[in-house]
């Protein structure tokens, strides 16, 4: 099913921009060079594992790089793991609804302004771009430093006379592809940029990639985007993550 396969990309998905160590127990995702990145370091336990073993694992490992043990989670209801970690002292924040599915493709009307192209690496300029918010910059930035060589990942910029203004990504596998990475110039936002460079990549995705499309989200103002593009709310989905002060 479509749920089963979204949850098992998502416990992957760190794959394509960290290091991975493969486990009995699940996977622990790590990139000292980018410590600032929840996504970029966190394990995932198999539901039918030793969670004790598992814990002990994590927790020394990412203790000994001086990286914040994190776990995430991501289950139709109430994870088991989850519940477990809760149990040891782990911290939890928990996402019920922030999974979008273009079940119905869309194209947002709105006056096309960006010149869009495909970018095969990172330069100064996608710093920049990032660096206009705090909250994004150089986690962000790195990320994207180890993600641009995956030959499933797809970045996108949108130029204004020739100014970066916005990015955004996609990353396939199989008939399954992930928005990511949509981020707007600070100063730019609110211009429809980010609406045009979701239509470009509706457009990639139906014509050359075709693959469910989804996406992860949780700013107001973004989701009223995507929806206008055909996305819908995924109810069925919890993320959670846990993690050891």
């Amino acid at each position: 099913m479509l749920i089963d396969k979204i949850i098992d990309f998502e416990n992957n998905f760190a794959e394509i921009q960290s290091t991975v160590i493969e486990k009995t127990y699940g996977k622990i995702f790590y990139d000292k060079n980018n410590p600032l990145s929840y996504d970029s370091n966190h394990a995932f336990i198999y539901e039918d594992s030793d969670y004790e073993v598992a814990i002990k694992d994590i927790v020394q490992f990412y203790q000994s790089i001086d990286i914040t043990p994190r776990v995430y989670t991501f289950s139709r209801q109430t994870s088991a793991v989850g519940q477990y970690l809760e149990s040891k002292g782990f911290k939890k924040s928990l996402d019920e609804i922030c999974f979008f599915v273009q079940k119905n493709k869309k194209i947002i009307d709105i006056p096309q302004t960006l010149q869009i192209k495909k970018l095969t690496h990172i330069d100064d300029t996608i710093n920049e771009l990032l660096s206009s918010d705090k909250e994004q910059g150089e986690w962000g930035y790195k990320s994207l430093l180890k993600s641009i060589d995956n030959e499933n990942f797809y970045l996108f910029g949108g130029y204004v006379d020739e100014e970066l203004v916005c990015i955004a990504s996609l990353y396939s596998k199989n008939d399954i592809s992930r928005v990511n990475d949509v981020f707007t110039k600070k100063n730019k936002r609110g211009t429809g940029y980010g609406s045009q460079l979701i239509n470009f990549i509706t457009d990639f995705n139906d014509h050359i990639l075709k693959t469910i499309s989804y996406l992860y989200a949780h700013n107001p103002n973004a989701i009223k985007v995507y929806k206008k593009a055909g996305y819908e709310e995924i109810n069925a989905i919890v993320r959670g993550c846990y993690w050891l002060e």
